[in-house]
């Protein structure tokens, strides 16, 4: 049983792996300096790719963007690019399986989720001035990013990670690379969402829907 729910992420991200996107766009604008919000075609890393207005667009402050939608507000007119959704960046299919087990122990590799989950109720944690309030789901605080280094006696598989500040993970085991994006408490890699909670040298990832499968990280740089 325990194995079989192991193997949920990796069988959620073969689909990904095997229907790769391009990139989508949304325009979305705050007319008369008022709130908007624009449904996503799917989740995905969101950035501005282009900036329609002569007001301000801060990340964060003026727009932002969850696995559902972006919003913009104070005359932030832009389009946005939602980046595919991250997976393998090789197209070697010798390895498939290899590389779907890897995926499932890489998107265990959440540094962040639960932590950032409960950033709304208690801003008290993060002193970073980069952080600017309940709606900035994508925020990252300078204490999660980093190098981290986990290990899943499962499959026998080192795991190294990396997350930088603006959300991007990028992640390697087996030979194999994958990518994700945190946002809104929670790592997404393709169609797997994972949450952690903080331990004394790093953290544990669990998987959400799935309690049990857990993997201990801890930071290496």
């Amino acid at each position: 049983m325990q194995t079989r729910l192991l193997l949920t992420a990796p069988l959620l991200l073969a689909a990904v792996l095997s229907d790769a996107r391009a990139d989508d766009f949304v325009t979305c604008e705050s007319r008369d300096n008022r709130y908007q919000s624009c449904p996503l075609p799917r989740a995905g890393y969101v950035t501005l790719d282009r900036k329609l207005s002569g007001a301000d667009c801060r990340q964060g402050r003026s727009w932002d963007y969850d696995r559902r939608e972006v919003w913009v507000d104070d005359g932030c007119r832009g389009s946005f690019r939602v980046h595919d959704g991250g997976a393998r960046h090789d197209d070697d299919d010798h390895d498939n399986h290899d590389a779907k087990v890897a995926a499932g122990v890489l998107v265990g590799a959440a540094i962040l989720g639960a932590l950032v989950h409960n950033a709304n109720k208690q801003d008290d944690r993060y002193s970073d001035d980069n952080y600017q309030g309940a709606r900035h789901t994508s925020y990252v605080p300078s204490w999660m990013t980093g190098e981290f280094e986990g290990y899943n006696p499962i499959y026998g598989a080192d795991i190294r990670m990396r997350i930088d500040n603006d959300g991007r993970m990028s992640a390697q085991a087996r030979g194999q690379n994958l990518s994700g994006w945190v946002n809104g408490g929670q790592l997404n890699v393709g169609g797997s969402v994972f949450d952690v909670s903080q331990s004394r040298d790093g953290f544990v990832t669990t998987e959400v829907g799935d309690r049990q499968n857990e993997v201990r990280y801890r930071r290496v740089r």
